[in-house]
């Protein structure tokens, strides 16, 4: 996607809004907003439009409110939302696989095993996970999920769906944890860490960018890594992360990666087949919600702090883990137009060789087996 008058406008209106000079960059930001909404809107402009008005809801919503914005809707059913979104962004299934195969791989080396699931949200790729051990288990024969999720709806969910799956040589046990990852103390974190056992592996995909932190903090993450480390010793922790720079108090800095990140996944969606309204709703609706909450809310409490790969890879060597040492095949089919690039305890997924999601493999120092009595 192009950066043109609209990015420069942008550019200008944070910077007034920088220097506390509301009432000049009002009037940049309501030039940007978009009267029509809809399908036939070019993703720039629905791009530039959603940035917008996030950006005046944080300085004056009632402003948003009387513009008066015709947005058109569709009822499209949220199930199938998702998959629409996953069928027109396949860098987000692909990424599940990727790390299903590093767990995979870690899991069926042990004959009792857990898996430390941090934010397991409704337990698809848990579930998907469980169902290729069964068919496939090597030498796994009891598997538990630590599951820790700070919604209870998902808890619910994700133990029903895990619960229900058809049984096989693997026994599966479900142990809740209904808390987030930075409210832990270390005293909970040491007893699960007891409650788990040798054999640890430990996910997260689309969570840890979601820990919550005061502004500026740059070190919480990578203390989380390290008690992660400390307390579970696990063989292998596979992250999955958006690549893009949101993790920052500079106004400026995050329209430029939001311009950057958004702006390829919008063009992204715009190269598949599913229908236009589906195209314009993922866009306005999955990753509206994302930008709205990346300028429309207040720094002390937004959620969506995306980093850079670069960054955690950082966080992973400041907190001691390594790569995974073992060789892994993914056997990733994706369209040509997008790109797939693996080195050691990363795999970049792109498009037009832009990283748009980031899967890292790493494994913790003096990793806990069950060879240990």
């Amino acid at each position: 996607m192009s950066t043109t008058a609209p990015y420069d406008a942008f550019l200008q209106a944070c910077d007034e809004m920088q220097r506390r000079r509301d009432r000049v960059a009002k009037p940049m930001l309501e030039a940007l907003i978009q009267r029509h909404v809809g399908p036939d809107l070019p993703s720039e402009d629905l791009l530039s439009h959603i940035i917008a008005e996030s950006l005046l809801t944080r300085l004056d919503r009632k402003l948003v409110e009387a513009k008066n914005i015709y947005l058109q809707r569709f009822d499209i059913p949220q199930i199938e939302l998702f998959y629409r979104m996953c069928e027109g962004y396949p860098q987000v299934p692909a990424a599940h696989r990727v790390a299903n195969q590093f767990l995979l791989d870690a899991l069926t080396q042990s004959r009792e095993a857990t898996l430390f699931e941090i934010g397991i949200g409704r337990g698809v790729q848990v579930a998907s996970l469980i169902g290729e051990l069964q068919k496939d288990p090597g030498h796994l024969r009891s598997l538990k999920i630590l599951a820790l999720d700070p919604d209870l709806t998902n808890l619910d969910s994700a133990q029903a769906r895990i619960e229900g799956l058809s049984k096989g040589p693997i026994t599966v046990t479900f142990q809740r944890v209904h808390a987030m990852l930075e409210s832990l103390a270390p005293s909970q974190l040491a007893q699960l860490a007891r409650d788990a056992g040798h054999n640890v592996v430990v996910n997260s995909a689309y969570t840890l960018h979601h820990t919550v932190h005061k502004p500026n903090d740059t070190e919480l993450r990578t203390n989380l890594l390290r008690r992660i480390a400390q307390f579970f010793r696990p063989q292998l922790f596979t992250l999955v992360e958006p690549n893009a720079d949101h993790d920052t108090e500079a106004l400026a800095r995050r329209v430029d990666a939001c311009f950057k990140h958004f702006g390829a996944v919008f063009d992204l969606l715009d190269q598949s087949d599913i229908p236009s309204e589906h195209k314009f709703v993922v866009k306005e609706k999955f990753f509206g919600r994302e930008i709205r909450d990346i300028f429309g809310v207040s720094d002390a409490y937004r959620c969506e702090r995306h980093e850079h790969y670069e960054s955690w890879l950082f966080r992973f060597a400041k907190s001691e883990w390594a790569p995974y040492a073992r060789q892994v095949e993914h056997g990733l089919v994706l369209p040509a137009y997008c790109s797939v690039d693996s080195s050691p305890g990363l795999v970049r997924l792109g498009y037009k060789q832009q990283p748009l999601i980031a899967v890292f493999a790493f494994e913790s120092p003096g990793a806990r087996t069950g060879a240990e009595q």
